[in-house]
């Protein structure tokens, strides 16, 4: 019974939080507990990476860091964005498995050229 309880409350807690921005360092340090799961975070750009077919970028926010991939253009270095995207916790790229939020922006008539906010 105390399981069960345990397991409501925990699966109530993220779904509230997948409503919020949550901080860098949450979704950082407990990757595992977002794989698969929608999110929000906000944090400065501080790398880009454009290769063929993959856009990467890095948000940092206190000491902490995360990797965005993206079909969307690229926003600059040190503008501070905020991401929406599901959390992969295992993403192989070349030799490495990294924790990545992936981003999927949706064409419209407007592009989201910049995603700087303030």
């Amino acid at each position: 019974m105390k399981g069960n309880f345990k397991i409501l409350t925990f699966s109530a807690v993220l779904l509230i939080l997948s409503a919020c921005t949550i901080p860098v360092a949450t979704v950082a340090k407990h990757g595992e507990w977002y794989d698969g799961k929608q999110v929000k975070v906000k944090g400065k750009v501080v790398n880009t990476l454009h290769l063929e077919d993959l856009n990467f970028f890095v948000i940092k926010k206190g000491g902490n860091y995360l990797n965005v991939k993206t079909n969307d253009f690229l926003p600059a270095i040190n503008d501070n964005v905020k991401v929406k995207g599901k959390v992969i916790n295992k993403f192989y790229y070349q030799r490495d498995t990294i924790l990545i939020i992936e981003e999927t922006v949706k064409p419209s008539k407007t592009t989201n050229f910049n995603k700087a906010v303030n």
